[in-house]
């Protein structure tokens, strides 16, 4: 009769876990592109300044810049990579709300260092009703 070789199955078993995590690893998503732009007043085409655009506001040209943001994803080899949804809003006082909305199915696995440039957004006013009585 044979004996059972625990030292050939420790060693088949240890060669399938190596193979196993070889075909994975943590990989680098995009979360959210740097995103840059102007925002513009819709009437009198000029800058609109400090106005929020996501979690920044944009400066005396109205200019604005969002930071990239990653995340780190375990995944196995072949994986497809996630969508990408960003859904950022643009508000300023006495202007109409906007957003700045991006979506890629496969968008997740954009290369680090990955812009978007939003161009040139421009905003209306509100316009404000007086009571004439």
């Amino acid at each position: 009769m044979r004996k059972f070789n625990f030292k050939k199955l420790t060693a088949l078993f240890l060669f399938i876990a190596i193979a196993f995590v070889c075909q994975s690893c943590f990989v680098s998503r995009c979360k959210r592109p740097q995103i840059v732009g102007y925002i513009y007043d819709s009437i009198t085409r000029q800058p609109i300044a400090n106005c929020k655009v996501g979690e920044n506001l944009t400066d005396t040209k109205g200019y604005f810049q969002l930071k990239e943001q990653r995340y780190s994803q375990f995944t196995f080899f072949g994986y497809e990579a996630p969508p990408l949804l960003v859904n950022e809003e643009i508000y300023k006082e006495e202007y109409e709300k906007k957003a700045i909305h991006l979506f890629n199915p496969f968008g997740g696995g954009n290369r680090k260092g990955t812009i978007h440039n939003a161009d040139t957004i421009f905003l209306k006013r509100i316009l404000k009703s007086t009571d004439y009585k």
